[in-house]
């Protein structure tokens, strides 16, 4: 789930609701570091399971035109598996700006390229 606003807020009135953000994490059952994280958008999104667990206490203070879809931006409804080598990637990849995104989107891309043509030659 993208980490929007309307999220932020609705941690930070379940947290003032609630008292702390430990109330929170033993209630939502998770790490109260990774509440911190939300609330400070370190993170640009909520893992789905995690999300799972939060939402049923942050429900209450989302805004009534919430759409689950609309922030999760998947299209096809399924919704998109990453690991966590690839989320911290995204994430990092999100902050640069986009002339070194570029650089580096062609390095890698290079990288891999010469990657499948050891792999196609070795076999």
């Amino acid at each position: 789930m993208k980490i929007t606003d309307d999220i932020v807020r609705a941690l930070q009135g379940c947290v003032e609701s609630l008292g702390s953000k430990s109330a929170l994490a033993m209630k939502a059952n998770v790490n109260v570091e990774t509440i911190g994280r939300y609330l400070s958008k370190q993170t640009k999104t909520i893992a789905d399971d995690t999300w799972d667990q939060i939402y049923p206490v942050l429900k209450p203070y989302l805004p009534k035109s919430f759409d689950m879809d609309k922030n999760n931006d998947f299209s096809n409804g399924k919704g998109l598996m990453l690991t966590s080598d690839q989320k911290i990637l995204l994430d990092a990849f999100a902050e640069l700006p986009e002339n070194l995104k570029k650089k580096k989107l062609l390095e890698i891309t290079e990288l891999a390229k010469t990657e499948i043509l050891k792999k196609k030659n070795s076999d």
